[in-house]
């Protein structure tokens, strides 16, 4: 048995933990930029003085970058580097859902190195298992998440859109992994019904891309097959509790480890082709385009890795139609089953997609993964541009 894994953050997790910021800091430096977005509402803002008064009775001064939107993009990371220049910080905290989180990890990484440009940065660092740690210097990150779905706090990645291209690009550094992660579920109570969703699907995703990999090993296949289990049970009902303590801490445990699997074993088709859909359609969120690929993904990886399929069809038991021909159209039934459970249904058909962007999207699923090469990428993406769900 042989196999890598990687997994450097110091995790804090349970209700309560953010207002131990402070002193999980006081370690690392003595002032920061905190990257949040200008979104604000009563409940989160209490969560986030609580954070800021723990940062002030440890001595830890902060300036706060708030300009964050979804789906980040260079000129706004570029605005970042310039605050957390001026202000002379010593590290970052990234405050918020995915976008925040990777927003944090980019300014962490281009303040330290003036040099880099963003070109050079997205050709070198493109590959999350290159060895490249002495590639570059990085601010030491803490990450305080307040959704339970990008697993971001935990990865090597940062996804950026290149505001000249429109292209989602994907930066991968083993230092982008946050030192410290702060996981409080007390924080995701704020966030409404479609977002939990949204991002329940998310780090389901990590959790089965990083499971049909072939990359991964018997420990992340089965901290996989945890997180699985664990989402596919709590996230129906949490949408119909969205104040249910117990089920926030599952889905924001769940997440974690999904996280965890996937900076170790990778992510698979869905990931890119709903990252390269997301740089023609910013508006959708990511989790959206995850959604529209999947079925088709799950009846294509039904025929080449049908025993790990026929473990995740047990897990969604509830959701497996009873009448179906052929294995991946059971697979394919199971997955939209479980996607109007959630309310996650809509299909890349009703998306009316313009050919020219097909065409587009077509012209880069040209690069192979592990599990799907080019031409099935291509396949996936088509049929699913079909699939009327």
């Amino acid at each position: 048995m042989e196999f890598y894994f990687y997994s450097p953050t110091k995790i804090y997790f349970g209700q309560g933990v953010r207002k131990k910021a402070g002193k999980a800091a006081v370690s690392i430096g003595k002032k920061c930029l905190i990257v949040r977005t200008p979104f604000k509402d009563r409940g989160r803002e209490k969560y986030f003085e609580e954070i800021t008064a723990s940062l002030k009775e440890n001595d830890i001064q902060y300036a706060i970058f708030d300009q964050v939107k979804p789906n980040p993009t260079t000129d706004m990371v570029n605005s970042g580097i310039g605050v957390a220049r001026k202000e002379k910080v010593d590290f970052i905290i990234g405050y918020g859902g995915g976008s925040s989180l990777d927003t944090a990890k980019a300014i962490a990484l281009f303040t330290k190195n003036e040099a880099l440009s963003w070109e050079e940065c997205f050709q070198r660092f493109s590959d999350p298992f290159a060895n490249n740690a002495e590639a570059a210097e990085m601010l030491p990150v803490i990450a305080i998440t307040t959704t339970s779905g990008t697993g971001s706090q935990v990865t090597q990645a940062a996804v950026i859109t290149d505001s000249e291209s429109n292209d989602k690009m994907t930066i991968f550094h083993p230092d982008l992994i946050p030192e410290i992660g702060l996981i409080d579920p007390e924080l995701m109570l704020t966030v409404p019904k479609r977002a939990t969703a949204i991002t329940g699907f998310d780090a389901l995703s990590h959790a089965m891309e990083s499971y049909l990999n072939p990359r991964a090993s018997n420990l992340t296949k089965s901290l996989s097959l945890q997180a699985i289990e664990m989402i596919v049970d709590a996230l129906p009902e949490l949408l119909n509790d969205l104040q249910n303590m117990e089920l926030r801490k599952k889905l924001a445990y769940a997440d974690t480890v999904a996280g965890i699997c996937l900076s170790n074993a990778g992510a698979e088709a869905p990931h890119p082709i709903g990252e390269i859909i997301n740089g023609y359609y910013p508006d959708l969120a990511h989790g959206e385009t995850l959604a529209f690929v999947y079925p088709t993904y799950f009846d294509y990886v039904s025929g080449i890795a049908p025993d790990k399929m026929s473990e995740l069809l047990i897990i969604f038991k509830n959701y497996v139609p009873k009448n179906s021909e052929r294995f991946g159209e059971k697979a394919a039934g199971t997955l939209i089953n479980f996607l109007k459970a959630i309310e996650l249904d809509a299909s890349l058909y009703t998306l009316e997609m313009p050919e020219s962007i097909a065409e587009a999207i077509r012209k880069k699923l040209v690069f192979n993964l592990p599990l799907t090469n080019a031409e099935n990428l291509q396949k996936i993406f088509n049929e699913s541009l079909q699939q009327k769900n």
